[in-house]
């Protein structure tokens, strides 16, 4: 039985689609797929891999997101964008195999910040 989230999908490309009046032949051709494996998306029965769905989103001129309508993964699409200083920041904290070491920088961050520090750890 297929996921929910995966008819949802199928669902929203199958309306996008029609909404930009492109059949399945033509999106499976320009995704390099045959007009059944299109069938199956839409369906639900097949999964979409993450780069058929960035490929259908750029094809379709649609936001990721909007394949997602209709399910609780949209409420992400708010998350906060960290600047590439922040994201190596953060691989490196995750790289720390020392649990006092990880709560020694986030005292640290905490402090330089202008925060209270929480002491109840």
């Amino acid at each position: 039985m297929p996921d929910p989230v995966d008819i949802i999908v199928g669902r929203n490309i199958r309306q996008l689609r029609a909404i930009r009046r492109v059949s399945q032949l033509e999106l499976g051709e320009a995704l390099g797929l045959t007009f059944q494996q299109i069938q199956k998306y839409e369906k639900g029965t097949n999964r979409v891999s993450a780069s058929k769905l960035h490929q259908i989103a750029v094809f379709l001129g649609v936001e990721i997101a909007a394949l997602f309508e209709g399910t609780d993964i949209s409420e992400f699409s708010g998350r906060i964008e960290l600047s590439p200083d922040a994201y190596a920041l953060a691989l490196s904290y995750d790289k720390l195999n020392s649990a006092a070491g990880k709560e020694a920088v986030k005292t640290i961050l905490t402090l330089m910040s202008g925060e209270a520090v929480d002491s109840a750890a």
